[in-house]
């Protein structure tokens, strides 16, 4: 159907952005359209931190390097105009001869205002508005202040020069909400920004001008050391319902020296008990399966979330991306198997490694019953639920109760 529609709309370009657990798809997708004419570019963070893969594909014709908007926009006019495009910042471009044409970056865009906002219409928004329980995704952010060395943030950041971590104006964000809301149907908004909370400045107007115009409930991404009494008050004042958190995993020491995240057990504590006296929803994000772990240290990941008690867990498989510190660690010590490595499976759900400490099998253990073991002690029915929910069945049984999702996602997840 794909090669069905390239032919049919005979595009002259086709744009490719993936995370590295996408590039096979990706690769798969290429190998399949070797006839097509069309001239193809690849971005995002793989291409960013793996250029080497226009080298290994042939039906790749260039790499767009970091940020994409000018670069991308400069290509496209130059292609229409009938002017070369070799030397467009950002751009890795294959040359005639196999060779390449490597650009050097220019500096993270400074004005994100400048910026169009998304083209919602794209696609069915409203379809996928719906499909995620009726909540419309935004971000008003780009960058990261933190160095966790299992995410690419540390690494991207190192790809262009300037200021790394930058947010929209208020004015921005106040108005692509009011754009999207008077176009669909939306109940509530989730702001997918990395740390929203970590620029006191920008939450401080965000919070008082959202409240004095919108009654929409939304929900947010936040560091732990980011949480106070006072911003949590100020959140729920303005409508916020949910804070996601990052505790990744609960042994200090593990914590700090392989993940970076140098903040204690009881800072991680006082976060989720600051949400809860306010009033807010918690989720903790979770991860299994880290390159030295063992299931003794993954147990204290167990321990934290039982001792938090947060209203939802999320808990995915380590996944090593590469040009991260905990990827190139994983090839350096031999630990990634390449043969599983280059199967197609659902990202986060499986792991890629082979360690003795840790097996594969014990790795999956944890993965589905690790929200059950968080909350037995508190809610046998809430724990059983998702340790269906996780189970080796669950996606198939969710797709069987569509029907009943949000009914479910309510006991579950506690929104």
């Amino acid at each position: 159907p794909l090669n069905a529609a390239i032919r049919e709309y005979d595009p002259d370009v086709i744009a490719f952005s993936c995370v590295s657990p996408q590039y096979p798809y990706v690769r798969m997708v290429l190998r399949d359209m070797m006839e097509h004419r069309a001239f193809t570019i690849l971005g995002g963070h793989h291409a960013t931190l793996v250029p080497s893969c226009l080298e290994e594909n042939a039906r790749l014709n260039a790499l767009c390097i970091g940020e994409g908007e000018y670069p991308m926009l400069e290509m496209v006019n130059a292609m229409a105009a009938g002017e070369p495009i070799d030397d467009i910042a950002n751009l890795h471009i294959k040359q005639a001869d196999g060779s390449i044409k490597r650009n050097p970056t220019r500096p993270f865009i400074e004005d994100l205002d400048a910026l169009p906002f998304p083209d919602w219409d794209l696609f069915d928004a409203q379809a996928i508005i719906d499909s995620d329980f009726h909540t419309a995704l935004f971000m008003f952010s780009r960058g990261c202040p933190y160095r966790c060395t299992f995410c690419a943030n540390h690494a991207l950041r190192e790809t262009q020069c300037g200021a790394y971590v930058r947010f929209r104006s208020v004015d921005s964000c106040l108005q692509e909400i009011r754009d999207v809301v008077s176009k669909y149907r939306v109940e509530a908004l989730y702001f997918n920004d990395d740390c929203f909370t970590c620029r006191k400045s920008f939450l401080d107007e965000f919070c008082q001008r959202y409240q004095a115009e919108f009654d929409l409930p939304f929900d947010i991404n936040a560091r732990p050391e980011t949480l106070t009494d006072e911003n949590c008050r100020q959140l729920k004042a303005a409508g916020c319902r949910r804070v996601s958190i990052g505790v990744e995993n609960g042994d200090e020491t593990f914590r700090a020296e392989v993940l970076g995240r140098k903040h204690k057990n009881d800072r991680i504590v006082e976060a989720f008990e600051s949400c809860r006296k306010a009033g807010l929803k918690t989720k903790s994000f979770n991860i299994v399966g880290f390159p030295h772990e063992t299931p003794e240290i993954f147990q204290e990941t167990v321990k934290l979330n039982q001792r938090i008690n947060p209203d939802s867990v999320i808990i995915g498989v380590f996944e090593p991306y590469p040009g991260t510190k905990l990827g190139d660690l994983c090839h350096e010590e031999s630990l990634i198997n390449t043969e599983r490595a280059r199967e197609l499976f659902v990202g986060r759900t499986d792991t890629v490694l082979d360690m003795p400490q840790f097996p594969r099998k014990e790795i999956l253990k944890c993965f589905r019953t690790f929200a059950y073991q968080v909350y037995k002690p508190h809610s046998l029915k809430k724990a059983l639920m998702l340790r269906v929910y996780y189970s080796r069945y669950g996606q198939i049984l969710l797709r069987i109760i569509e029907p009943f999702k949000d009914l479910l996602r309510k006991a579950a997840m506690g929104v």
